[in-house]
């Protein structure tokens, strides 16, 4: 006999004895009884999540920074509103170099957010003084970044742990801080 020959006698017998087997069989009465009474036993202590991890502590954090961010612009704008935000203010509200994580970005997007807020809301207290295709030329070019923005948000959105995507979603919002805040100091000018 050839090993090939005692395989397939192996599997014919192996299905004989399974179909002689029961359909269904019935879990004894108190199974169930006693699977939740093993799952209330005291288990390993779990532990609870630290306060800054907890639901109500983050919804109010993301509640502040919304406010504090609101405030900074009313702030921003309210100062002067036909004069042009400085260099200075704008680049300072955000941090340098890439975010690493996710979680670093979504922080650090409400900064981009605000910036490019304040600087749209300065450039089109300017938009006056600029020349129809170079208005039409800036709000192509914003386009253009923006719809990068959705397409890196969505690439990320669907693999959350890559940091090429995180750098890129960071790097297109750069680029329209930029295109903003170059366009308003020549609008000033």
């Amino acid at each position: 006999m050839t090993d090939e020959s005692l395989d397939e006698e192996m599997l014919l017998e192996l299905q004989r004895r399974t179909r002689n087997l029961p359909r269904e069989i019935e879990p004894p009465a108190d199974a169930w009884a006693r699977i939740a009474a093993d799952m209330r036993v005291t288990s390993p202590i779990r532990a609870r999540n630290p306060f800054w991890q907890r639901p109500a502590f983050l919804v109010a954090a993301g509640l502040m920074l919304v406010a504090a961010t609101s405030i900074t612009t009313a702030l921003v704008i309210g100062r002067n509103p036909n004069a042009a935000p400085s260099v200075a203010s704008v680049s300072s509200s955000r941090s340098v170099g890439a975010p690493a994580t996710l979680a670093e970005f979504t922080m650090r997007e409400n900064e981009y957010i605000a910036t490019v807020n304040v600087l749209s809301a300065a450039l089109e207290s300017k938009e006056v003084g600029l020349a129809p295709e170079t208005i039409a030329k800036l709000k192509e070019s914003v386009r253009v970044i923006d719809n990068a923005i959705l397409e890196a948000r969505s690439a990320l959105a669907r693999d959350p742990s890559n940091k090429a995507l995180i750098e890129m979603l960071a790097t297109s919002y750069d680029q329209k801080v930029d295109l903003l805040k170059r366009t308003t100091e020549m609008a000033s000018l």
